[in-house]
């Protein structure tokens, strides 16, 4: 392990989508938090007669929908209703920090597919106006070093 290597702070860590794998990405901007974007695999428990104790094996990862509250403007709202509106799945992009990146312009940028939602968050008092962006996941995670070229 690289001595002189710290961690980094997720500061600058960024929402994209886009139509195809490839293809021209818009930025989701004022991003508040991404949740984890997979979750361990559910255990399978099982025991026998033999067996002083249960014993665990990896079983399947859940589907699940990922929740990210964003403040907005009006063309990025615009933007996301119609995305939501179409019932389509898009292409989802996480990137992290150019910092982060061993190989400089080449940060981790995890993908997956899905479709999406929008809704109006609570409004509160001395707070910013939100949405929750709910995206579908439709297939599993990969990830790049940069975003994907092919």
């Amino acid at each position: 392990m690289n001595q002189g290597a710290t961690p980094k702070t997720s500061t600058l860590s960024t929402l994209w989508v886009a139509e195809t794998l490839t293809g021209e990405r818009t930025q989701v901007a004022f991003v508040q938090e991404i949740p984890p974007l997979k979750s361990a695999k559910e255990a399978i428990t099982y025991n026998a007669l033999d067996l002083e104790e249960e014993q665990q094996a990896k079983g399947n990862r859940k589907a699940e929908t990922l929740t990210i509250p964003l403040l907005f403007t009006e063309e990025q709202h615009d933007m996301l209703i119609e995305k939501s509106d179409s019932n389509e799945e898009f292409y989802w992009f996480v990137k992290l920090p150019d910092e982060t990146a061993k190989e400089s312009g080449n940060p981790i940028v995890f993908n997956f597919t899905g479709a999406c939602d929008i809704g109006l968050d609570t409004i509160a008092i001395d707070d910013m106006l939100k949405e929750n962006l709910t995206i579908y996941k439709s297939s599993k995670v990969s990830e790049t070093k940069g975003f994907p070229t092919e």
